[in-house]
């Protein structure tokens, strides 16, 4: 079984431009599943794109500062909290760990969307126009269409995925804190008061 070479298919599109000649092989429509799945890449990262990254870097970061906030608050062994108390807490955690790496997962997205669509739309260029051989000369056989298909469309499909997680991701860890602030500055406050009378009590009976 030949090799996969992906710096193959980066130099695809100019490969189908330099070379005229067809071969016998009909594209049968396999150039199609590459071109939409591209085509959906592009409208998930627009989609990706009108979640505000600043509004999820800010929220990721005021998450994991206020739950910092309640670790320290409850460090003492007397201190508890409500059901109702610690639901606030438990959003607060939720939304930090569906912001977590926002920065990271949205540069890593960056830099592999430009090269997978490459990938996509020259392999789908060199099916849908016969091209015989690829930039370097291998022969642009059923085998090979087979196997670079097969996985240029799961990484394709990968990608998506994770466009798609990280902007859900997004969207609810910024809905999260957004509609917890408010709470988690009021328990914050009752927090502080119950752990001073705490300390006020132990001392006065030591």
């Amino acid at each position: 079984m030949q090799k996969v070479n992906h710096l193959q298919l980066l130099f695809w599109l100019t490969a189908t431009c330099l070379c005229s000649c067809h071969s016998s092989l009909h594209s049968d429509g396999q150039e199609w599943p590459l071109l939409a799945l591209a085509d959906s890449i592009e409208l998930e990262t627009s989609a990706l794109e009108s979640v505000s990254a600043e509004k999820a870097i800010s929220a990721s970061q005021w998450a994991q500062e206020n739950l910092r906030e309640f670790e320290l608050l409850l460090e003492d062994e007397e201190m508890s909290v409500s059901r109702e108390e610690g639901e606030i807490i438990s959003d607060v955690s939720r939304a930090r760990r569906l912001l977590k790496d926002q920065s990271k997962r949205r540069e890593s997205i960056a830099n592999s969307q430009k090269r997978t669509l490459l990938q996509l739309r020259g392999l789908a260029a060199a099916i849908g126009n016969g091209t015989t051989h690829d930039s370097q000369g291998t022969p642009i056989d059923s085998a090979y269409i087979a196997l670079n298909l097969s996985v240029e469309l799961q990484m394709g499909r990968t990608l998506k995925k994770s466009i798609t997680e990280t902007q859900t991701y997004a969207s609810r860890g910024i809905a999260i804190a957004e509609r917890t602030k408010d709470k988690s500055d009021s328990l914050q406050t009752v927090l502080r008061g119950r752990l001073a009378r705490l300390i006020l009590e132990r001392n006065s009976s030591e």
